[in-house]
């Protein structure tokens, strides 16, 4: 949503901060080429969040439209991966961290949310696995649950249905400004719940 994007922009900039916005497609290349490279332009990496997602579609596996897979793992798994690829040099630099947003769904066996649950344990597989793989390169990997809050990808979940019951993502604030402030090394590899008001935040993992 380039409006929104750009309106957030504007609000960031009141502050006295260069934001550059750039919209598009996560799982277009040409597009995450052009997310790194604004980056370099600002200076530097010092942390990658992969918030896209896709629902896929909400329903039970047995009416499930299997070709939807192929736009489902792409953004939610795939893609991230190949943005990661390309921020790892900006990142290593900086002794950088990657969160990669993750779901409860990828724990559960919720039902209608197969596909999107499915891609998102990917995802969390992919994290704890590129948590190993960059320790030489002094970069940390993290996933972080947001919980249920009330934005437009969840309303997508309930259609018609009210969520004003949810909390907005300002309850998340508090988890920001802690992980920002920790050392990458300590809480590489982990997983956390982010509406918590307050620590501890980490999750164990499941094995």
């Amino acid at each position: 949503d380039e409006a929104a994007l750009n309106d957030a922009r504007n609000r960031l900039a009141e502050h006295r901060t260069h934001v550059t916005a750039i919209a598009g497609d996560v799982t277009d290349a040409s597009v995450r080429r052009r997310w790194i490279d604004a980056e370099r332009e600002l200076g530097g990496l010092h942390v990658l969040v992969n918030n896209a997602s896709e629902l896929g579609g909400m329903g039970p596996l047995m009416t499930f439209d299997v070709q939807r897979f192929g736009r489902v793992f792409p953004v939610n798994a795939g893609a991230p991966i190949a943005l990661i690829q390309l921020a790892v040099p900006l990142l290593a630099a900086r002794r950088g961290l990657i969160v990669n947003i993750t779901s409860d769904a990828a724990l559960g066996a919720y039902a209608g949310w197969g596909p999107y649950g499915a891609s998102k344990a990917a995802l969390e597989l992919l994290t704890r696995t590129l948590a190993v793989e960059l320790i030489d390169q002094g970069v940390s990997a993290v996933l972080v649950d947001p919980g249920d809050m009330r934005t437009r990808m969840h309303q997508e979940a309930f259609p018609g249905e009210d969520i004003s019951d949810r909390p907005l993502p300002d309850v998340t604030a508090p988890f920001w400004r802690w992980l920002l402030d920790q050392d990458r090394e300590a809480v590489r590899a982990q997983r956390f719940i982010a509406q918590q008001q307050d620590a501890p935040w980490h999750q164990p993992a499941h094995r």
